[in-house]
């Protein structure tokens, strides 16, 4: 038996099994248990047993260890055995504080004429008298417990016996012996029209389709006549305590739950036998509750993990539960800017004279996820922010994190759908959240790549200006080197050797003649300062023949000046050194006609060398620049390739996970995604690419540069397409009016200006990088039998419904949906949105804000609030499902104008009137 349920006593005293938290759940009944009572217990079946048979309290243990939440005493032709078995389980629960409630059904399995089988059920509260009196208005006067012997009735009469009466008319097992398929097919047609047989008992599932066929609903019990399987006599499957079992979605597990369940037996009957997976377990995360705390005012709405309806009149604060809880859970910043500025009052950044809230407002939140309790709460104090607790089992502890992320929801209005629909490309957003896309890990590894390519591109960028260096070296070296190789060359010539000959000459002589020139005249100066060295003072005996030496000296330099400037004189009036400038011109001459210089002297050569040593040592440090550049540009394309590689990962996924949207052959709508598809805007795009945000629009409308990016974006080799187009985009950029692009649009000679001061080679990059995200495509059919259309054809109401009914598919986080049915036609809201909420709601929580009766009623919700006006704060005036008197006069009431109205709608529509 599943924790989500919790013992009760009836008025009566008698136990009954309600769920612990709101709303409906699944509770196993077996609608066929045989007591000790049954002649036959614990034998043969239809033979009587003179054995020693199990007591009561054996028997009921037997279920409780089976984990059967209900049972129906459904004995032959006899009630004796209902109220022991109520002892037994009284007994038992005195015993023991911690046993799970057992639902004790009173009921018979009777035997009418023909030999026919049926059960009859009774509420868990009715006496067991009452099936007493049944067996007597059935006029059955054979041995109680004992099956051989017959009513003296009908099937159709003690139908109308047992509906009378307050039971529930079941045919028993009609598909195996003693069933009503093998009665006369004129009874059987007549017991089809029967307004009190509405379900079956059935073995097999062959039988299922065959009382469907007749408008009945197959259920199943295990008819077991031993406490276990071990212990099961006769052919087919072994009958025991737990091997059968009906499962019945209801709000308490009484005879108006299982009748309420038969209504939608689609939605809230299933058979079972020899196990099954429990469907009350719950393994996606939900909300369980709401406490909003505002001026003073405290009011708590609790949810159940599947399908809740928020029901009430206009104005009551549906929406407005819905809001708060958008807000506590962090997800306001996901509206549209013309959806947000609607609901301004709910924002954390509201005008304080404008929102719904203030300092005092505290917003609890209480959440599971992964099994454990999360609250979040928050408050108006710290609008920007929502504390997150944890249970660890006894206290609540703090935890990091945001609660947009540690209590993941969706909330959409009927606006934000409406937005969404009129902007298709806009549900990728929606679709990257699924964690099935894993966004934020591609994101995370796609930004990686590209902060890589653009490092690398840098790189190379730094390596083609190396390059340009390169090739200045190289040229200027080899000017250099050419002079050097050329002089080279001119000095193995007998002219040029004669010419180093003569220019040496005259170097030297002209410095020899310098030089000579200036003793000359220091020697007559020094001449002149040795003969005044002799003074009068000196004249004297002692001094004569140092005196008479220093005027023979004076002599002697004075003869030298002399003979120096004679010499002078005749070098200076002779013909050597004018041959020997005159044959110097002759040789520059012939050497300029050689392509030398005269300027090519021993200084010039000199410095020629060292220049070229220089220009080596430079070159050497950007030698193999076209090596590494190509290289470089390996690495470039490589990671190039791992981006596309991710892009298309990214499309994957979302085409994996779209197609599981579309999976069955019934589905209602159709999403597709198609890889590099979305160019719908591509003009912005370019403009962006480009650098140019305004100005030159004919350049970017759809005639202009955009044209050359042609063929179907469905088409799946449009990705190649792509290519070719950003190529022609980076000549473009690099070759401007003289490009392809250039020369066939016709466009202001001011872009081309703009775009040459423009970085070029970060503009490649940027185009280089630039994908088109992929092309979502939604198609919806109004019928199962019809053709999908898309959704662009669709009308307003149209668009909004199909991608409504896609929105229910995605993901299984809780999805809070405000009033999703406004403007929508009631045809598409059945077809569509409702379907969808039938299929998907076992997977995810869903809290639906509605005024439309085919989403309480027709989608089966488990939990159905009715909100009532507030002073300060939304109020529950009831809660639960259908089954709650309160709760379905409201939805009565709410969204069907009341009982009168559906009757005359009914009559009027699909009655007999006609």
């Amino acid at each position: 038996m599943a924790e989500s349920q919790v013992a009760a006593l009836g008025d009566d005293g008698i136990p009954i099994a309600q769920a612990s938290g709101p709303g409906a759940r699944w509770w196993s009944i077996d609608i066929h248990a045989h007591s000790p009572a049954s002649f036959d217990y614990g034998g043969l079946s239809d033979v009587a047993n003179t054995g020693e048979k199990p007591t009561y309290k054996e028997w009921i243990q037997a279920y409780l260890d089976a984990g059967v939440d209900g049972i129906v005493v459904t004995d032959h032709n006899t009630h004796e055995g209902i109220d022991q078995a109520r002892e037994a389980l009284s007994e038992l629960m005195a015993e023991n504080d911690d046993l799970p409630p057992l639902v004790i059904f009173p009921g018979v399995e009777l035997t009418v004429t023909g030999g026919t089988h049926v059960l009859a059920i009774f509420d868990p509260g009715c006496p067991a008298e009452t099936v007493n009196q049944v067996l007597t208005l059935c006029q059955y006067r054979g041995t109680r417990g004992d099956s051989n012997q017959t009513a003296n009735v009908t099937v159709s009469d003690a139908a109308k016996v047992v509906h009378d009466n307050g039971g529930l008319f079941v045919p028993a097992h009609a598909d195996g012996p003693q069933g009503v398929f093998g009665i006369d097919q004129r009874d059987l047609l007549a017991l089809k029209e029967h307004p009190a047989v509405h379900a079956v008992e059935v073995i097999e599932e062959a039988g299922v389709e065959l009382a469907e066929r007749h408008g009945w609903v197959g259920l199943i019990g295990s008819d077991a006549h031993h406490l276990s399987s071990d212990s099961h006599t006769g052919s087919g499957p072994a009958k025991a305590p737990g091997t059968h079992v009906t499962l019945v979605k209801a709000e308490t597990l009484d005879l108006h739950g299982l009748r309420l369940a038969i209504t939608d037996a689609t939605e809230s009957i299933q058979r079972h036998v020899m196990g099954y997976m429990d469907p009350n377990e719950v393994e996606h995360g939900h909300i369980d509750a709401i406490e909003i705390l505002h001026n003073g005012t405290t009011e708590t709405l609790r949810f159940g993990p599947w399908m809740n309806c928020l029901i009430g009149g206009r104005g009551v604060g549906k929406s407005t539960v819905i809001e708060l809880l958008r807000l506590a859970l962090g997800r306001t910043e996901e509206l549209p800017p013309g959806v947000a500025r609607d609901l301004a009052r709910f924002m954390p950044a509201g005008d304080a004279d404008e929102r719904w809230w203030d300092e005092s407002t505290r917003i609890t939140v209480q959440y599971t996820r992964d099994g454990r309790p999360l609250r979040v709460t928050w408050l108006g104090s710290e609008p920007g922010r929502s504390t997150i607790e944890v249970w660890d089992g006894s206290e609540w502890e703090e935890q990091a994190g945001r609660a947009f992320d540690r209590t993941p929801i969706r909330v959409f209005s009927q606006k934000q759908i409406y937005e969404l629909a009129t902007r298709t490309q806009s549900f990728l957003t929606i679709l990257d959240d699924m964690p099935e896309i894993r966004r934020a890990e591609w994101d995370e590894e796609i930004d990686s790549l590209e902060l890589q390519f653009k490092a690398e591109r840098n790189k190379l960028r730094q390596l083609l200006a190396e390059s340009e260096k390169a090739d200045r070296i190289r040229g200027e070296l080899e000017q250099v080197q050419g002079r050097l190789r050329h002089l080279e060359e001119l000095r193995a010539s007998d002219q040029y050797r004669e010419l180093e000959t003569l220019e040496n000459q005259l170097r030297q002589s002209a410095v020899a003649d310098e030089r000579a020139a200036e003793i000359e005249g220091l020697a007559s100066d020094q001449a002149r300062t040795l003969r005044g060295l002799t003074t009068d003072a000196l004249k004297v005996d002692g001094y004569a023949g140092r005196s008479a030496k220093l005027a023979r000296a004076a002599d002697l330099l004075e003869e030298a000046s002399g003979l120096l400037g004679e010499s002078r004189t005749e070098w200076e009036s002779g013909d050597t050194r004018q041959q020997w400038q005159s044959r110097v011109s002759e040789l520059n001459a012939w050497l300029g006609e050689q392509g030398g210089s005269s300027r090519a002297t021993p200084d010039q050569t000199r410095r020629d060398r060292e220049r070229e040593a220089e220009l080596q040592a430079e070159l050497r440090t950007v030698e193999n620049s076209d090596e590494r550049r190509a290289a470089q540009q390996d690495v470039i394309d490589g990671i190039l390739d791992a981006i596309v590689k991710k892009r298309r990962e990214l499309f994957e996924r979302r085409q994996a996970f779209v197609k599981s949207l579309s999976a069955s052959d019934g589905s209602l709508t159709k999403v597709e995604v198609f890889h590099q598809g979305d160019v719908g805007s591509l003009g912005g795009v370019l403009r962006e690419l480009l650098n140019c945000p305004d100005s030159f629009d004919s350049a970017f409308a759809r005639d202009g540069f955009a044209s050359f990016l042609t063929g179907e974006p469905k088409n799946p080799k449009f990705p190649d397409r792509v290519v070719g187009f950003k190529t022609k985009l980076t000549e473009l950029a690099e070759q401007g009016n003289s490009s392809e692009i250039g020369a066939a649009v016709t466009v202001d000679a001011r872009f081309y200006s703009r775009l040459a001061r423009a970085d070029t080679f970060d503009m490649v990059t940027g185009i280089m990088l630039w994908f088109p995200d992929d092309l979502v495509s939604v198609r919806y059919r109004t019928q199962e039998s019809g053709n999908f259309v898309p959704v662009d054809r669709g009308s307003p109401g149209q668009k909004t419904a199909a991608l409504l009914t896609v929105i229910l598919q995605m993901g299984t986080d809780p999805l809070l949906l405000d009033q999703p049915e406004d403007d929508l036609e009631n045809k598409l809201i059945r077809h569509l949105a409702v379907e969808t909420l039938k299929s998907i709601k076992r997977k995810r929580q869903l809290i639906v804000s509605t005024h439309n009766a085919n989403v309480v009623v027709t989608s089966g919700a488990e939990n159905v609030l009715v909100v009532q006006h507030g002073d300060d704060v939304p109020s529950v005036e009831a809660a639960g499902t259908l089954q709650q008197a309160a709760v379905k006069d409201n939805v009565c009431e709410i969204l069907e104008g009341g009982e009168d109205a559906i009757k005359t709608r009914y009559q009027r529509l699909v009655g007999s009137l006609s």
